[in-house]
């Protein structure tokens, strides 16, 4: 069975099986389990927590308890989760004693899928988060963009817009993350090749309180009215070129972005961590 297919099969019994938690569990046995016993899963997509969304859960779980369970794997100690954060957290900070628990025995390859899925599903991970979580399918996985959109029920045009916003500079997907910055906006901003540009139309945006419509148009003027390089949209992407990112994301385990015109350009491949540079330097067979 190819990757692909196995990718998809899995995530289609993941979404049958999680959605189907609150009415019909299923072959799957609810434990209670204590929430210090479980730890928290490092590759968990969602990374931003609204605190008044978080507020607002915990009162809740404080008058009616948890009344979905969580998603857990097994670990030699303890277990791992897999799906259910947010209320993990309330739980822990309520000081519970017990938890509802649905232990699944996952692989590592399916772990990520898993929480995935389920994040989307459920809790919609802001903009900057689905495209994170799309990028770590298509790097551990060796998938293609269009493989990861057929197995999440989207267009690869969907995904690729996405993935397209860790182009952007930090500061930039740090407000679409805390949504300041719809991804609307975000999408406008990117028509703008110089990250200089885009971190001062970002900044108006915020100042102003400009609309996406508003925004576009300003794009749009600079180029009509012909002003410097930094206000020129970008060149779109190629089916070949999009062909060779995917390539070069296989082999690098990370995004990889090619910026390429008239035969000339640039390949800029992305990093989150020192761990991750690392292993991007040893594949290149660089010792640091």
């Amino acid at each position: 069975m190819s990757k692909k297919e196995k990718l998809s099969r899995s995530l289609q019994s993941l979404l049958g099986g999680v959605i189907g938690i609150e009415a019909d569990v299923g072959q799957d046995v609810i434990v209670r389990l204590n929430p210090e016993d479980i730890k928290p899963n490092d590759l968990q997509p969602r990374d931003f927590f609204d605190e008044e969304e978080m507020q607002g859960l915990v009162e809740s779980i404080k008058k009616y308890g948890v009344l979905q369970p969580v998603i857990v794997m097994p670990l030699s100690h303890g277990y791992m989760l897999i799906a259910g954060e947010r209320r993990w957290r309330a739980a822990k900070q309520l000081g519970l004693k017990e938890i509802p628990a649905i232990v699944r025995h996952a692989d590592g390859a399916n772990v990520l899928e898993i929480a995935l899925t389920e994040n989307i599903q459920r809790e919609d991970l802001n903009p900057i988060e689905k495209a994170r979580g799309f990028e770590e399918l298509i790097a551990k996985f060796g998938l293609t963009q269009e493989q990861v959109a057929k197995a999440m029920g989207k267009d690869r045009s969907s995904v690729a817009n996405y993935l397209r916003l860790l182009d952007l500079p930090q500061e930039i997907q740090d407000t679409v993350s805390r949504g300041t910055l719809s991804m609307g906006h975000a999408r406008a901003i990117l028509s703008i090749q110089d990250e200089e540009a885009q971190i001062r139309l970002c900044e108006r945006i915020v100042k102003e309180g400009l609309s996406v419509r508003a925004v576009e148009e300003i794009v749009s003027q600079g180029k009509r009215q012909g002003k410097s390089h930094k206000a020129i949209p970008a060149k779109a992407s190629t089916p070949h070129i999009e062909d060779l990112e995917d390539r070069f994301r296989r082999f690098f385990g990370t995004k990889v972005t090619i910026r390429e015109k008239n035969g000339k350009g640039k390949i800029l491949i992305a990093f989150h961590s020192g761990e991750e540079f690392g292993r991007i330097a040893s594949v290149l067979g660089i010792r640091l």
